[in-house]
């Protein structure tokens, strides 16, 4: 019981070191507290809750009302919707942030079982596809997502296409003059998500995009989908929205803004691109081929941040592990495949990594 506290109390320390202040400092010391009598603290400590939440109700209808970069990047002026900009406005990034935190934190032993326990059981995860099943071997959460499966467990298919992830088909389908249409009217440019990458048109083939999300019940790596080499890895910082498809349908852009890394490259068939889209409470995302890469900066570092780009030749063979997210999120494929090829799932099947999303060899 005393490991649990202490774990309690040392998230509890962090999350204070993010919301600390000289005033709160001050009303804990017991110089002050013995100055003043209970009543008087009581009302003061009233006093001060009010305040914050009147001060921070004040920040967000400000931060709301004003004009900030995201509305100089949305061409499509998703932002005219207010329910829209309101969702954009909180501080997402910051709890995102203190989530990451909390999964990577090591967690006593005596607290793995019951913790990590409720959580299987609240996603239904499968256990006995895990290498080890016993909770008591994860330190963190972020361990216990990125659990190695047994190979037996994940077959992977023959063909030349196969799911990345484990998770759910949100969309896919040919892209036609760069565009991809999520909801009839409401398309993105696929070269603004990608950002300065050429794709030669090729006689016979086709640009296509199928786009997997993992729920927090998933397991949480992602693994090559085909036989390809990536050329280089583009990091976009950027906001942590959430992918779901509720908000999705409504703003498709929403992919171009939000956090991602890019691996671009090509197989076979030509181009061929695999993209790990960040989302919220998913701001850790780690390349297996570039451990350099950092995600889940401030938001206001991202703002001023630039994309970078790192060149990363390699290849991957089909089920290959090529990285992990904290705590899912979602997989963008971008791929040019011959004109004829003919898709085995449709939008909302479930996926296991390894599967074939294609009917025939092409």
């Amino acid at each position: 019981m005393s490991l649990g506290a202490s774990w309690i109390r040392s998230i509890a320390g962090s999350y204070r070191s993010l919301m600390s202040t000289a005033v709160s400092r001050r009303l804990q010391s017991t110089a002050f507290q013995g100055t003043v009598s209970k009543k008087s603290r009581v009302r003061l400590y009233a006093l001060l809750a009010s305040s914050a939440v009147i001060g921070g109700t004040g920040a967000y209808a400000a931060r709301l009302a004003t004009p900030d970069w995201r509305t100089i990047i949305d061409p499509a002026h998703y932002y005219e919707d207010w329910q829209i900009r309101a969702y954009f406005s909180l501080p997402l990034n910051v709890v995102s942030r203190l989530a990451g935190g909390i999964a990577n934190r090591e967690i006593p032993v005596s607290l793995r079982r019951p913790l990590l326990g409720l959580f299987a059981k609240m996603y239904d995860c499968r256990m006995d596809e895990a290498i080890e099943p016993d909770f008591e071997s994860y330190s963190s959460f972020s361990a216990f997502f990125n659990r190695t499966l047994r190979p037996e467990a994940r077959p992977i298919s023959a063909t030349p296409l196969v799911s990345p992830a484990d998770g759910i088909v949100l969309h896919y389908g040919k892209i036609d003059d760069d565009k991809v249409e999520f909801v009839k009217g409401h398309d993105y440019n696929v070269k603004e998500f990608l950002g300065d990458v050429e794709i030669k048109p090729k006689a016979g083939h086709d640009l296509y995009q199928l786009v997997v999300y993992l729920a927090p019940g998933n397991y949480h790596a992602f693994h090559s989908p085909a036989k390809w080499t990536s050329e280089h890895i583009r990091h976009y910082p950027g906001l942590l929205l959430s992918v779901r498809p509720a908000l999705l349908n409504r703003v498709p852009h929403l992919f171009c803004l939000n956090e991602r890394v890019i691996l671009n490259g090509s197989w076979r068939h030509g181009f061929f691109s695999m993209a790990a889209v960040a989302a919220t409470n998913v701001g850790d995302i780690a390349i297996d081929a570039d451990p350099s890469v950092r995600t889940n900066i401030s938001s206001r570092r991202a703002a001023r941040a630039e994309s970078v780009r790192t060149e990363c030749a390699r290849a991957f063979a089909a089920g290959e592990r090529v990285g992990e997210f904290r705590l899912g999120s979602t997989i963008v494929l971008i791929f040019q495949a011959p004109s004829n090829v003919k898709f085995a799932v449709q939008a909302g099947d479930a996926l296991r990594y390894g599967q074939s999303l294609i009917v025939d060899d092409m």
